[in-house]
């Protein structure tokens, strides 16, 4: 951990799982390929790698990691108000806003990602106002639990009822069928996770690769049969994805112990840097690549690594600027330095 408390692995894991949202948004080329297939075992790999990327369970991840950074250096208390709002909300708003504007004209295929950032600009202004709460974080966790528990069996019955029909009648099945404005409700309590891990970080002892690997085995095949229960059996992701978030803490929480003690991999721990930047503009990309590329099976590698490559080039010249600018306005109004 360096001293200003930040832990390695964790931007490792930003970038892995910015990826794996990258490639759920990505047509599978070879799977729908190898689905096609003469050979059975060909086929049914087909169908694994048609599950294989889950974009929401990076999502709810992406949740528990950003509750955890957020409360972590904030554990007693936020030293100022002001320099915690600038420095979290420009960090989202400026690369966003550049996005939105440029999706425009494609009609804004970002749209299936910036859903989770209008949650997490709701959680930053929520958690100073929820640190004041004079309750433990795992009562508040409990009670933001049981509310989005209530609030999808009144507002989300439709879903429950295709899954106990078994019919497509009314089924939705996306975690954010909410809306921008109101799915944080439903994934606070996935952010609070984060934050019961700062909690007690500190006190736990030791991870073995063992354990790391078993939890990442674990998580892997969840997220797959999420995925497929999603599209063949009519079990929504919001009535899955919060149960599965607590699989998705523990999991987590055992690497970044894991890592406390070990190295991380200096390159994914470079492009983890900008996965905040490959998050947000790979659906744009994607759509604006399709325009000057065929896409097939040739091209597919292709796509993805021109998608990182600017990806990484925004943020260059967008993300990291916004960086210092907050550094710069925090400064002129006399606020500490970031």
């Amino acid at each position: 951990m360096k001293a200003n408390k930040w832990f390695y692995g964790v931007d490792s894991i930003r970038f892995i799982l910015a990826f794996i949202v990258m490639l759920s948004h990505f047509d599978n080329v070879y799977a729908t390929a190898l689905k096609h297939a003469s050979h059975s075992l060909l086929r049914d790999a087909g169908y694994f790698l048609a599950n294989a990327f889950d974009g929401t369970s990076a999502v709810i991840a992406f949740f528990i990691i950003s509750g955890f950074v957020i409360h972590y250096p904030n554990k007693n208390g936020i030293p100022n108000l002001t320099e915690f709002w600038i420095r979290r909300f420009l960090r989202i708003l400026i690369p966003l806003s550049v996005i939105l504007i440029a999706g425009i004209p494609f009609n804004h295929p970002e749209n299936a990602v910036v859903w989770s950032l209008y949650c997490e600009l709701i959680y930053y202004g929520l958690y100073p106002l929820m640190s004041k709460i004079n309750l433990s974080w795992r009562v508040k966790f409990l009670g933001a639990y049981a509310i989005a528990a209530v609030f999808i069996c009144l507002f989300s019955w439709h879903d429950i009822l295709a899954f106990v029909k078994q019919t497509n009648t009314n089924y939705q099945g996306y975690y954010w069928q909410f809306g921008p404005w109101l799915t944080w409700i439903v994934g606070l309590p996935c952010w609070l996770l984060g934050v019961l891990i700062a909690e007690h970080i500190d006190d736990l002892k030791q991870a073995t690769f063992k354990s790391v690997m078993i939890y990442r085995l674990v998580v892997f095949g969840t997220s797959c049969f999420c995925c497929f229960g999603k599209f063949h059996l009519h079990l929504s992701y919001i009535l899955t994805m919060n149960i599965f978030a607590l699989l998705i803490c523990k999991w987590l929480q055992t690497e970044i112990v894991y890592f406390k003690t070990r190295p991380a991999s200096a390159a994914l721990e470079k492009m983890g840097k900008f996965s905040y930047s490959l998050y947000l503009c790979h659906p744009l990309l994607y759509v604006m690549l399709k325009i000057f590329i065929v896409y097939n099976v040739f091209t597919y590698p292709v796509f993805i690594l021109i998608t990182v490559l600017i990806s990484y080039g925004f943020y260059l010249v967008v993300e990291k600027p916004g960086h210092k600018l907050a550094r710069m306005i925090n400064s002129k109004y006399n606020v500490s330095a970031i």
